[in-house]
């Protein structure tokens, strides 16, 4: 692989801002859109332009294999926040390998590995197995958005994807499984009354310290039996909480998030309708007291768990490619969600793969290895070039 090619590249896209538009100042994804626009167009590759909001689109570009059998590649535009970060974010400085800038780990590096794998096929007139097509999406930081577009148009028949590789750091393992996750809010409404005669009222905050207690004892008992070998089991955890009007007034209402993490072969569905369900026992158990309740809200964001069999044959082959370009990696799980679950929901066997350390997402100072982004690019070319035969 030309290395500084990769630099370039990996350099111009940090060097475009593209926050999400969810978060303050965010200035969206349009100039990345743009630019691997002109990307494709260099190259002389077909593609498409998604709508997915204004001025937000995914672009779709395709390099024909020797079959029309597809192999998609997927990486998200966006980026979180810059606020706290201690060096310039779009800067794209390199110093002792390293290439620093807001999205050069997550996940930038990938899509520049894709961009090049792309070009290095396209100029070296290499013709892979299977066509392969590269989606750059929007909105992975906050609603996917991008994704769940991409994977409506598989679905519906308007694209074709027999498997597919979603970008995000990795450090070039392949994530097979990964969990998903289901928020949502609980609220426990009480009387109100003054704090010298609490005995008047009806403690909100007191009787959500009950809930919180009884969910974490439903935790500890229920989520064992859903442990995933490669993911481990479910986890829940109450991430946010307000309540109370005043110091000398007894509260009248609290609410709570609860942040669950679903294992592979849980619905979020179901995961949610047992604990609202045993909620509601636990309150009826405990007689609490009149003029006290609980409303365990529908989620307000939810995602698929996802798996892929570690025999499945895309696994096998980018198993070989990553091993011959950087030994010693593995099929692994995740603790957390990706693009990719919503592409095995519409039955394309997917894993995650990309170069960088999720450890230095989103962090004050994101850098990402270049030699590892060269490495991945390898790894993309490879597995393109061998998938199917």
């Amino acid at each position: 692989m030309n290395e500084s090619r990769v630099r370039e590249v990996l350099s111009d896209l940090v060097r475009i801002p593209s926050v999400n538009p969810g978060f303050q100042g965010g200035q969206g994804e349009k100039e990345v859109a743009a630019y691997v626009r002109r990307f494709l167009e260099r190259l002389g590759l077909p593609y498409e332009v998604q709508s997915v909001e204004p001025d937000r689109d995914n672009v779709i570009g395709t390099l024909a294999g020797r079959t029309d059998r597809c192999l998609l590649w997927e990486a998200h535009m966006d980026t979180v926040q810059t606020a706290g970060m201690t060096l310039d974010p779009f800067g794209a400085e390199v110093r002792d390998g390293r290439l620093y800038g807001r999205g050069a780990c997550d996940t930038k590096a990938s899509l520049a590995a894709m961009l090049v794998a792309l070009e290095t096929m396209k100029e070296r007139d290499m013709l892979p197995a299977v066509t392969v097509r590269l989606a750059a999406v929007v909105d992975e930081e906050i609603t996917y958005k991008g994704v769940s577009a991409l994977a409506e148009l598989i679905r519906c028949g308007g694209l074709r994807c027999d498997a597919a590789i979603v970008g995000e750091p990795t450090k070039l393992h392949a994530i097979i499984a990964h969990k998903g996750v289901l928020r949502f809010r609980i609220e426990t409404i009480g009387a109100a009354a003054h704090s010298s005669t609490p005995e008047k009222g009806v403690n909100a905050i007191e009787r959500m310290a009950d809930v919180i207690a009884f969910l974490k004892r439903y935790a500890a008992e229920r989520f064992p039996a859903s442990r995933h070998p490669l993911t481990g089991a479910p986890t829940l955890c109450i991430s946010m909480i307000e309540g109370g009007v005043a110091p000398n007034t007894v509260a009248e209402r609290c609410l709570v998030s609860v942040d669950i993490r679903t294992a592979p072969g849980q619905e979020w569905e179901d995961v949610w309708a047992d604990a609202r369900d045993s909620v509601a026992s636990f309150v009826r158990e405990q007689g609490w007291p009149s003029g006290a309740s609980v409303v365990v809200h529908r989620p307000f964001l939810t995602d698929f768990a996802m798996e892929v069999a570690p025999d499945d044959p895309l696994v096998l082959t980018l198993m070989a490619a990553s091993n011959t370009y950087a030994p010693g990696r593995v099929a692994v799980g995740a603790p957390y969600c990706s693009d990719a679950s919503k592409l095995t929901r519409v039955g394309v066997p997917t894993l995650v793969f990309g170069p960088g350390d999720i450890a230095e997402a989103h962090t004050a100072d994101e850098w990402v290895e270049l030699a590892e982004v060269v490495r991945a690019a390898a790894v993309f070319v490879h597995t393109a070039m061998h998938f199917g035969e």
